[in-house]
């Protein structure tokens, strides 16, 4: 299935972010932890955790589609730090609607501990994506 974010999104190969599995559906997207991935306190910085789970909204919401999804609304919440390579999120659609998108995001590191989730709502644009 073709996926814009997979072919397009820069921040996906700048933070070695790997998309496993994208359908309108259900995505699932790793990225390791290295160097580059950490906060000042050695473990999973925020902002990657987030830029992964937005990665994996994105990956499902585009899955397939002529025309973009862009983001209305994340809402994070992070219950532990994210210690053990790789971080894997995965989205789960909850309403595929006409305009608007509705996707429930886990994100796990890679001891299988629950390390974040997030709610994500996106708007069906009109804008076509390039191939």
């Amino acid at each position: 299935m073709k996926n814009y974010v997979e072919k397009h999104d820069k921040l996906v190969r700048y933070l070695d972010m790997t998309i496993e599995s994208a359908t309108p559906e259900y995505a699932k997207v790793t990225m390791p932890i290295t160097e580059n991935h950490k906060n000042g306190m050695g473990m999973a910085h925020g902002g990657a955790i987030f830029a992964l789970a937005d990665v994996a909204f994105g990956s499902a919401a585009n899955a397939g589609k002529d025309y973009g999804v862009v983001s209305l609304n994340t809402t994070i919440e992070y219950l532990r730090p994210g210690k053990v390579s790789p971080l894997t999120a995965e989205a789960f659609v909850v309403r595929n609607g006409k305009h608007i998108l509705n996707y429930d995001v886990k994100i796990y590191d890679g001891s299988g501990d629950l390390i974040a989730k997030c709610v994500a709502a996106g708007f069906q644009t009109d804008v076509l994506l390039p191939d």
